[in-house]
């Protein structure tokens, strides 16, 4: 049932045989509407024998999208609207990344004034569709997002087909752009008169349009360090496009650290002035839950149940896109997945370059565990000491990052949990967070469980005073939960109770660092730690980040949100730390 305009579309710019044995392909529709285009693009590329693995398609709309209604249920395409429609539902104003088909189909829809989300961008599209800019900013705009070579099929904002007198200041305008435009071709029931063509401008495209700091190569072999949540999220993100990946760790099993927290909340940072981590929280923890669906058994490892958020002096806020999730069967799927080679037992003492190429990893007695293109260093607090001790000088991160690695810090975290030993009536039906967290209903090998915590301590000493860490999880509950918060404690102390303890590697703001390490014998290091207490609202979109930017793809948020984000941002220095102005006599 693929509609007319999108098959029209599809023809027009040489599709899918443009296509074929093409790693990746990506796509911008600047007028999304209701997703028919991206539903025939998504169902051509199904069907293709030679399609790439990777299919990009970036969709802007001025608002909320919904599928299209008109659709039968029982048909391919009708499916796959189903499926679009279930991952629309919530979607406020900015970018929005949904994976589709096992993730080989990323759509990027883009909520918002068209020049606005186009200004967000800084990729290259391969086909380009929408409607025909309307003065020569946003002609200029639009190319800004092609490379030589770009097909488009642009349809006039007017209702009917415009008369070729009418044609002509619009087809100026785009090859002013650097669009060259086909002669006027009337589809065969005069019902689309779109301007098509190829983005071949006259001039030299400059390389400054897209912001990039490494060199983008075809995928080969990667190395990453940590088998974590962000070391094991990375691994999958880079294995999805084709890399062949080794992931290392020094313990003999995948999240043996802080990714090895029996169950947490996957839920969104809330802010007054929705910050840039209330909103980066938003987005990652939306397209954690898409991991989830997809890789975890619903009910045993992971349940989306929402989550009620109690803060002092404020109003509960519910949390709809919100869940409990077993963090390390998470880290587990991500590993299993096809690419991926799990190394434990495996500490990464040095790191050097063994040629222009490729980087070449050993153990603490000097030997050889690998060669690489390029290695992502997720290992949190020991990111810094590697680059420190096992590095050459020449592949040391610039001082900007030096400084930023300095200050991370090692914050110690205890989680009670236990099974019921009694009932007790007038549970929450869902978790609760907000000054620590109570989960009631955690499906366990010895029956149900509940999960308090977690405690966030910079102390060492005090934190391996685990019952004095339980005993702050209980005096949470009394916050959370104000009817029957203590009664509740002293219930569940009647019960079995076991205490589970970890370190949290935090950045200096509160946010990950994700990004290439700026070193003077050039790109192939690359850096994604820093999660602190909301590892599972962030891993998963600082992985898609950091694939995005090594492949030159469509950025998961805008521009102007990821630097936010970049392991080479600039660090403010919080006025108490600042250097104090000098004596004046």
């Amino acid at each position: 049932m693929a509609d007319h305009l999108a098959t029209h579309s599809l023809a027009s710019c040489g599709l899918p045989g443009a296509w074929a044995r093409h790693p990746a392909w990506t796509v911008l529709d600047t007028d999304f509407q209701d997703g028919r285009r991206f539903l025939s693009t998504w169902l051509a590329w199904r069907h293709d024998p030679q399609r790439p693995r990777l299919l990009h398609y970036v969709g802007i709309a001025p608002a909320a999208t919904a599928a299209p209604a008109d659709v039968h249920p029982n048909d391919e395409w009708g499916t796959l609207a189903h499926a679009l429609a279930a991952q629309c539902t919530g979607l406020g104003p900015g970018f929005h990344r949904i994976q589709l088909d096992g993730g080989h189909v990323s759509l990027t829809l883009c909520h918002g004034d068209t020049q606005a989300m186009l200004g967000e961008q800084v990729f290259q599209a391969d086909t380009v569709w929408g409607g025909t800019p309307q003065d020569k900013w946003a002609a200029q705009l639009l190319a800004r997002r092609c490379k030589r070579g770009t097909r488009f099929a642009l349809h006039p904002a007017a209702p009917a087909a415009p008369t070729t007198a009418h044609r002509a200041p619009l087809a100026v305008l785009l090859q002013g752009a650097g669009f060259q435009t086909d002669p006027p071709s009337p589809d065969a029931d005069g019902m689309v008169d779109a301007f098509t063509g190829t983005f071949e401008p006259r001039w030299d495209i400059p390389s400054r349009r897209t912001p990039r700091s490494h060199a983008v190569q075809p995928p080969t072999r990667c190395a990453v360090i940590g088998a974590g949540m962000a070391g094991a999220s990375v691994a999958q993100a880079l294995a999805l496009r084709g890399w062949q990946v080794t992931v290392f760790d020094q313990d003999a099993a995948p999240a043996s650290g802080a990714s090895g927290v029996p169950v947490g909340l996957a839920v969104p940072h809330v802010s007054a002035d929705d910050n840039p981590r209330s909103r980066l929280s938003r987005s990652g923890t939306r397209l954690l839950l898409q991991h989830a669906q997809r890789l975890l058994a619903r009910g045993q490892e992971w349940d989306p149940s929402g989550v009620l958020e109690r803060r002092r002096n404020a109003a509960p806020h519910w949390h709809p896109q919100a869940a409990w999730i077993k963090p390390a069967t998470l880290v587990q799927a991500w590993l299993a997945q096809p690419g991926i080679t799990f190394v434990g037992n495996a500490k990464v003492a040095g790191l050097h370059r063994a040629d222009d190429t490729l980087w070449l990893l050993q153990d603490p007695q000097d030997r050889e565990l690998g060669r690489f293109a390029v290695v992502v260093l997720a290992n949190a607090l020991g990111c810094a000491t590697l680059l420190k001790n096992g590095a050459p000088a020449d592949a040391l991160p610039g001082p900007e990052l030096q400084d930023k690695l300095a200050a991370l810090q090692a914050v110690h975290g205890t989680l009670s949990h236990g099974t019921y030993a009694e009932d007790i009536p007038g549970l929450p039906a869902t978790p609760v967070n907000g000054h620590g967290c109570f989960i009631p209903h955690v499906p366990g090998a010895g029956g149900e469980q509940w999960v308090a915590g977690s405690t966030f301590e910079t102390d060492a000493l005090a934190a391996a005073d685990l019952w004095a860490q339980h005993a702050a999880n209980m005096a949470r509950l009394q916050h959370l939960l104000p009817e029957g918060g203590a009664e509740l404690a002293e219930t569940l102390d009647r019960g079995p109770v076991a205490q589970w303890s970890a370190t949290r590697c935090v950045t200096h703001d509160r946010l990950p660092l994700v990004g290439p390490i700026d070193t003077p014998t050039g790109s192939g290091l690359w850096l994604c730690v820093g999660m602190g207490s909301r590892g599972l609202s962030f891993t998963a979109l600082c992985a898609e980040l950091l694939a995005a930017r090594l492949g030159a793809e469509p950025l998961p948020v805008e521009h102007s949100l990821s630097r936010s984000l970049d392991a080479n941002r600039v660090r403010r220095l919080r006025p108490a730390a600042a250097k104090p102005a000098p004596a004046v006599d």
